[in-house]
């Protein structure tokens, strides 16, 4: 490919100009590859497509006319026209094109069409006209006096309140100023700000007297500075407000306001305003602690910000109702964090303008202590429901040994069985016994139960031999290890340390879990009770058992006092519930943990870690 072709293309592709060639009837037979940058359309989407397609259809029959003419008009001649044409994301954009025929050129056949986009050209200049059209209508319209003036001061442009304000006349203001309005005690300080800032583009703040038509009057001057693009200053823009009335009022509303003010900063509740569009108007300091945010971050800004936009959008035009009018709702504080409330609102409108009060009562702490109340009532009921659970558990644990003593007893009283049967009455005797001691197992559970919560048990603590005292537990489980035909296996590390502990304590902890562990394991099961020293120094008891076992969500229910995992009255296993709970502070008044892992028909394992200091 030549060098000149290659280049013409390269041109042709990064232009912003689309090269296009129409048919005689304004259908694409060739578009430019730059079409798709320019305006978003692949070349073969317009291909065999007329042109009128992608104008706007008001614009169809002038693009028609304008063809049909330049397909009569000389070959080579051109001309220029405007359209709106749609782009590819469906936008109209406003196209300048310029046509040439070249129908009867062998090579070309058709009309050339350079198609640009003028939108942003053609906005800018609207814009631009408009922006004067308004800048001149804003400033007639003005209740203000508005001037503007060149570097060295002199008056360009003045409004017709300037010179009723001023009484002199605008063509006058333009030759001469405006200053000979001034009154003489106040001209000299103003015509030396004046020459000072004018130039040097500062702005200018200055009150002032007038010599005005109708008299002496009040006039605040200010005066905003304007430059070109590079910075240097081309004068300002200037207004002279009328503050007579201004000046009378404001001493009134400021004693007003000042009342107004300290009568709802010192309120304890929120207090705000908004109008009917939810702007914010007023916010107290009470709101400010409320809500996490200070007052000049919130006024003049929508409440959306404070309240939920879904309580807002129940009624777009009340803000009473917007605000949810009397009752609790929920609001947000700065940091986004929602918390309840309790609005009052109150109407009315000023000016034509609907203005709202609301005072809002954070509700917070009345919620938690609700919540605390209906927490502590429901624990209590819970508490209430699992002793009363467990009272009737318990009548039936302590009768069960009690019947056995007093039948056996009378038995023996009575000598049912004759004088001769003294054997079968030492057996009794027994039986007597081992109920006796069962009882008196349940009563120390439940004394030991009750000095945990009065807060009265103690620690006896003392050098404990680790092996004497398992070996001391297991002989207190053999016979009902026996009983039910569950082997139970000793596993002990070589040379453990003593305990500095509570030994009764102690072996209360494994007689009690070696006690369980028996009681819920079959006939031919298996229990390994073992202790070893733990990475840290510690000491760690294990019982394991072969048993039934307990669900994962259950074990927190057999940890809890006067509360079984089976409290059905024709439950299996027999038991008080409170082995497991004594158990696990007696563990924790020794510093240690208490650990529960089972699972249904698994077994379980219970392990007691004991903290390092405990060894000796």
């Amino acid at each position: 490919m030549p060098l000149t072709e290659r280049y013409f293309r390269a041109l042709m592709t990064n232009s912003t100009d689309v090269t296009t060639v129409l048919s005689r009837s304004g259908v694409f037979i060739f578009v430019g590859h730059n079409v798709r940058m320019v305006f978003g359309y692949a070349p073969e989407e317009l291909l065999t497509r007329p042109l009128a397609e992608f104008v706007h259809p008001d614009d169809r029959l002038l693009l028609n006319s304008r063809l049909a003419m330049r397909a009569r008009s000389p070959m080579g001649s051109c001309s220029t026209n405007s359209f709106r044409l749609r782009d590819g994301a469906g936008r109209w954009r406003i196209v300048e094109v310029t046509s040439c025929n070249l129908l009867d050129d062998p090579e070309v056949r058709g009309l050339v069409g350079n198609i640009r986009d003028v939108t942003e050209r053609v906005e800018a200049e609207r814009h631009r006209w408009e922006s004067e059209a308004l800048y001149h209508f804003m400033a007639e319209a003005a209740p203000v006096g508005m001037f503007r003036t060149d570097q060295d001061g002199n008056i360009l442009f003045a409004n017709g309140r300037l010179a009723a304000m001023t009484g002199i006349p605008a063509a006058r203001i333009l030759a001469e100023g405006w200053l000979d309005a001034v009154h003489p005690d106040d001209r000299p300080r103003l015509e030396e700000e004046w020459a000072r800032c004018i130039p040097a583009g500062a702005p200018i703040r200055f009150d002032c007297r007038l010599l005005g038509p109708e008299g002496t009057v009040s006039a605040f001057l200010q005066t905003t500075p304007m430059h070109d693009a590079t910075g240097a200053a081309q004068g300002c823009m200037g207004s002279l407000a009328d503050t007579s009335e201004y000046a009378r009022t404001v001493e009134a509303l400021q004693v007003a306001e000042a009342r107004n003010q300290g009568i709802v900063d010192a309120a304890a509740d929120a207090i705000l305003t908004v109008d009917e569009d939810g702007i914010v108007h007023t916010f107290n300091r009470a709101a400010e602690v409320m809500f996490g945010i200070d007052a000049v971050d919130i006024a003049w800004r929508p409440i959306d910000r404070l309240i939920p936009r879904a309580a807002l959008e129940k009624n777009p035009v009340s803000v009473q109702q917007r605000l949810g009018g009397v009752g609790d709702s929920e609001a947000h504080r700065a940091d986004g964090t929602a918390f309840p409330v309790e609005l009052s609102v109150s109407t009315l409108e000023v000016q034509g303008r609907r203005l709202s009060t609301a005072i809002i009562r954070d509700i917070s702490e009345r919620r938690r202590i609700e919540a605390e109340l209906i927490a502590a009532k429901e624990a209590a009921e819970a508490a209430d429901r699992a002793k009363s659970a467990f009272l009737a558990t318990m009548s039936h644990e302590l009768r069960t040994p009690l019947n056995a003593v007093i039948g056996f007893a009378q038995v023996i009283e009575m000598r049912m069985f004759g004088a001769d049967a003294i054997d079968r009455y030492a057996d009794y005797a027994v039986l007597i016994r081992q109920s006796g001691q069962h009882l008196l197992g349940i009563i120390e559970d439940i004394l030991d139960t009750s000095k945990i919560e009065a807060g009265t048990l103690h620690l006896v603590e003392q050098a404990v031999n680790i092996a004497e005292m398992v070996e001391q537990s297991l002989s207190l489980v053999a016979m009902q290890a026996d009983r039910q035909k569950v082997a139970v296996t000793l596993m002990l590390d070589a040379d453990l340390p003593q305990l500095c502990a509570d030994e009764l304590r102690l072996r209360q902890i494994l007689v009690n879990l070696l006690s369980n562990a028996i009681k819920f394991t079959d006939s031919g099961g298996q229990v390994t009770v073992g202790a070893a020293r733990t990475d840290d120094g510690g000491l760690e008891f294990n019982v394991r058992d072969t048993g039934v076992g307990m669900a994962p969500e259950d074990i927190p229910k057999a940890l809890a006092r006067f509360s079984q995992v089976d409290q059905s009255m024709t439950r299996r296993h027999e038991g008080t519930g409170l082995g497991l709970p004594l158990t696990k502070h007696l563990v924790e008044l020794h510093g240690g943990v208490m650990r529960i892992d089972s699972a249904l028909g698994q077994g379980t394992t219970v392990s007691i870690r004991l903290p390092a200091a405990r060894v000796l």
